[in-house]
């Protein structure tokens, strides 16, 4: 042990006394942290200006025409990306892209083609073709812009994907709110019709009188089948348009009953979304309650988090709400009433969560102590919802799946006893017609031909009976009244539905704010290896003087390891002074970081002065390696399997991870297997540095001493 202190006290008073060593030293200690702030500030938000990635926009679209009004899909596109700042757009012609694109002006050209308006709206005709954008890019330019280039022209697709679907759903239910409107003012026709036929119906028993009292009677005979012969043509036309627009809703029901049954799954993941959070936040009002009874300081915290997670609750509950009600309302029946009414009293009572929790931060932001019942009230409303939202998950088939299907089944029955009963009668009029031509023909010889009415007016008066009940169901039918008004609704609230039906919630358990700080872990280690490995460049690790491998190890060691751990502290305290790293634990960051200098020093400094030269060039080669397989740039699932498999075996590998927990926030199990890893790299190096120093050294004497004699290496 003496011999060790004696080493490393010469290696100090070596270096503190000779300048030119001095100055060796202290650009050592520096060098490595310049190679990591300067990547580091490099790399700390290269995806900040993508404005400056030049991507030309072509419009060739020649637009189209939507119910007799004219549109240009390809205008509207680009319209949206002049006011879109996250990648240079530049509208430019077709040649000038093309060869802007070839000549590297331009990263990537976009080009709406001729057809493009014509192609979106073909999805409400038969021939449906999916409209066309060219993207071309020029990828030798960079290896990154084209990722970047790409997600624009991903989400430029995203964005028309979803207009397309909000135009068409806006186009169907216009078409059907036309029908609601058209039938709707149809209704009255049918009404004076109905009250025509009635009138006839009446008149039946006044021909049948006349034919039993006189031949005289003819007149007044050819005056009714007459008036009758008038409105013939206008029941007709009537029935007729009636039954086309009962077919159009029957069709529209069933095409709807689809879309919903599509639905059903969001609506259940929205309840399963409310079920979930509804359980967080008890567990959080839970922690804001401890944290008022002691006067901790994070409760303003805890309480604005939990005031925006019941708004958010509320939100979606009270918009699901809305939802079943319309469906709801389409047919009567009241089919998912209860499942309503038990969403509904969840919203009362998170509005109420609401007050209290606003009353509470303003409290707290007032310096007083809220109120622990009204705490425990928010409680008792958050355990409420979760209660109802779970029952309602239990039961979901019978509360949601089978009253939505119930509902539109029954709405398409009424369309189909509409179509039944208007197909009947319509079946009927010729029939009624021709009795009445042969009435008219009849009454010119009353003679002869009361006889033959007499026994053909019962057919007609029967067949007369059959329309005016049918005429009637229609016009009573308080199926065909909700049918209406559910056909009149609003058309722009639907189509927003379906162009975008579900809300992406992000959460970043982890959050770290900048590009360059997540690429911190990364190159502060690998600033620390370099750091080591210069040392045993610039350094000998052997020492003159009759000492034992251990002694000199050891000795050596310390000098080495004094330098290095002077190295990783000037890298990890610049990492946060200078470039304003911002970590979830400083004292951890550096920490880990002088662990990994030790660690390091002692992996590299034990491969040298084993192996002399050689162990130097090992030491590249197992920087190159970890390099690569550490996962400190791309995820290690991405890279080869090779360096998969020996991902475990290196010590960049727990160096990063430690320093990653500092950075966004420590889960304290990675960071405990995180250390343990290092240390046993730092035992190993020690141990095997300690068992073969001397066997090692004296094998390669002669290969060390015949190498020294070249004037190519180092002395």
């Amino acid at each position: 042990m003496k011999n060790i202190i004696k080493i490393f006290r010469d290696d100090i008073k070596d270096i503190s006394s000779n300048i030119a060593v001095l100055i060796l030293v202290i650009g050592l200690s520096i060098l490595p942290s310049l190679y990591a702030w300067f990547n580091i500030k490099a790399c700390w938000d290269p995806y900040g200006n993508t404005a400056n990635l030049n991507v030309a926009v072509v419009n060739n679209d020649r637009g189209t025409t939507l119910f007799d009004k004219k549109l240009n899909v390809g205008d509207k596109l680009v319209d949206k990306l002049k006011a879109n700042h996250s990648l240079g757009w530049k509208f430019v012609g077709e040649e000038e892209a093309k060869k802007g694109v070839e000549t590297g002006k331009y990263y990537a050209s976009i080009e709406i083609t001729e057809d493009f308006s014509k192609d979106i709206v073909s999805v409400l005709g038969k021939d449906i073709t999916k409209g066309e954008i060219i993207y071309t890019v020029n990828e030798k330019l960079n290896a990154i812009a084209p990722k970047i280039t790409d997600k624009g022209a991903t989400t430029i697709q995203t964005q028309i994907n979803q207009s397309v679907v909000k135009t068409a759903s806006e186009a169907a239910f216009e078409v059907l709110n036309k029908l609601g409107i058209t039938l709707e003012k149809n209704l009255p026709k049918l009404t004076k019709m109905e009250k025509s036929l009635v009138e006839v119906q009446g008149k039946f028993g006044k021909i049948e009188s006349t034919l039993d009292t006189a031949s005289s009677a003819s007149d007044q005979i050819t005056d009714t089948v007459k008036s009758i012969k008038h409105d013939m043509p206008m029941i007709k036309t009537t029935i007729k348009n009636s039954m086309e627009l009962s077919k159009d809703v029957k069709e529209f029901l069933q095409t709807t009953k689809s879309s919903v049954n599509s639905i059903a799954p969001t609506i259940k993941n929205d309840l399963k979304l409310i079920n979930s959070t509804s359980t967080s936040v008890y567990g959080q009002v839970e922690d804001l309650t401890t944290a008022v009874k002691e006067g901790y300081e994070n409760a303003p915290e805890l309480i604005d988090g939990i005031y925006t997670k019941v708004n958010y609750l509320y939100s979606i509950s009270s918009t699901l709400g809305e939802f079943l009600t319309k469906i709801n309302q389409i047919v009567p029946g009241d089919f998912l009433g209860n499942v309503i009414d038990s969403i509904n009293s969840s919203n009362r009572n998170l509005q109420t969560a609401k007050s209290i929790l606003s009353n509470a931060k303003e409290q707290i932001k007032n310096g007083e102590k809220p109120s622990i019942d009204n705490l425990n009230n928010v409680l008792t409303i958050l355990n409420d919802v979760s209660t109802i939202t779970g029952n309602i998950l239990n039961n979901y088939n019978s509360q949601i799946v089978q009253p939505l299907n119930n509902i539109f089944d029954k709405g398409i029955t009424v369309s189909n006893d509409v179509i039944n009963v208007l197909e009947k009668a319509e079946q009927k009029l010729p029939n009624i017609n021709n009795i009445l031509d042969t009435t008219l023909t009849l009454t010119g010889d009353a003679d002869e031909t009361i006889d033959y009415v007499k026994t053909k007016l019962p057919e007609a008066k029967s067949d007369l009976d059959e329309v005016v009940s049918a005429l009637s169901k229609v016009n009573n039918s308080e199926e065909m009244n909700d049918l209406i008004s559910f056909l009149k609704n609003d058309v722009i609230g639907p189509s927003n539905f379906f162009k975008d039906p579900v809300k992406l919630v992000s959460d970043s358990l982890y959050p770290v704010e900048s590009y360059g700080e997540g690429l911190t872990p990364f190159y502060t280690i690998l600033a620390i290896w370099v750091g080591v490995l210069l040392l045993t460049s610039l350094l000998t690790t052997e020492v003159h003087g009759d000492y034992k491998p251990y002694q000199v190890y050891f000795g050596r060691g310390l000098t080495f390891l004094s330098i290095a751990l002077i190295q990783s502290l000037i890298v990890s305290l610049g990492d946060v002074y200078i470039l304003g790293v911002k970590t979830a634990n400083m004292p951890v960051f550096i920490s880990i970081s002088l662990l990994s200098g030790m660690v390091f020093t002692f992996i590299v400094y034990s491969l040298v002065s084993v192996f002399g030269n050689v162990g130097k060039a090992l030491a590249i080669i197992l920087l190159v390696i970890q390099v690569a397989g550490s996962g400190g740039t791309y995820p290690i699932q991405l890279i080869p399997e090779f360096f998969q498999r020996v991902n475990p075996f290196l010590p960049f590998t727990y160096g990063i991870n430690g320093l990653r927990e500092a950075v966004a926030g420590i889960y304290q199990p990675n960071l405990t297997k995180d250390i343990i890893g290092l240390l046993v790299f730092l035992v190993l190096g020690i141990v095997l540095n300690v068992l073969l120093k001397g066997p090692i050294n004296k094998l390669m004497h002669k290969f060390n001493k015949k190498m020294s004699e070249s004037r190519l290496v180092e002395h």
